[in-house]
């Protein structure tokens, strides 16, 4: 059951800065919205154990290291039922090309995000996970030409007086 958490300007500061530099010293968070250091730990702290704040990671340009394929993959299942879809959705939560897993609405049922070396990577991946799942009755593969926005963090309106966010699922 969903609980409810109360975000007042403060903690989208916080928030807000936390996403754009996650190494930013408590020092420096705290002279940025005003409070003192062990307000500002207590409240990071809150947010980390209400789930709000659910990771602190540090992001790597997979292009960079030469991950020069991204593909977008659209699928079709074969059987619906739940224990299939879980058993799907389980079996792309262990590939470690795929970043990203949506169960969709509309033609497909899932929405994939592949990140791999190259076309030969892509081509073993489709191979090995896709086609040899057993259950994936179409899929389709779309591949981008450019990335003109990428970006991670949720913008939290910090003029409000207070925001209510619901944690958990």
């Amino acid at each position: 059951m969903p609980t409810r958490h109360i975000l007042d300007k403060v903690d989208r500061r916080l928030l807000n800065l936390l996403q754009k530099n996650n190494q930013i010293s408590t020092r420096e968070l705290a002279d940025a919205v005003h409070i003192s250091q062990p307000t500002c730990l207590r409240r990071i702290r809150d947010m980390r154990d209400a789930g709000i704040i659910s990771a602190d990671v540090a992001m790597i340009d997979p292009f960079a290291l030469g991950y020069g394929m991204l593909a977008f993959l659209e699928v079709s299942i074969d059987k619906q039922g739940d224990e299939y879809m879980q058993e799907f959705e389980a079996r792309m939560a262990r590939e470690s090309e795929v970043m990203q897993c949506y169960f969709v609405s509309g033609d497909y049922d899932y929405f994939l995000v592949v990140h791999v070396v190259d076309m030969d990577a892509y081509y073993q991946f489709v191979r090995r996970v896709i086609s040899g799942s057993g259950n994936v009755r179409h899929f389709q593969s779309r591949f981008p030409m450019k990335r003109a926005k990428f970006d991670t963090r949720i913008a939290f309106d910090e003029k409000a007086a207070e925001i209510e966010v619901r944690i958990g699922k």
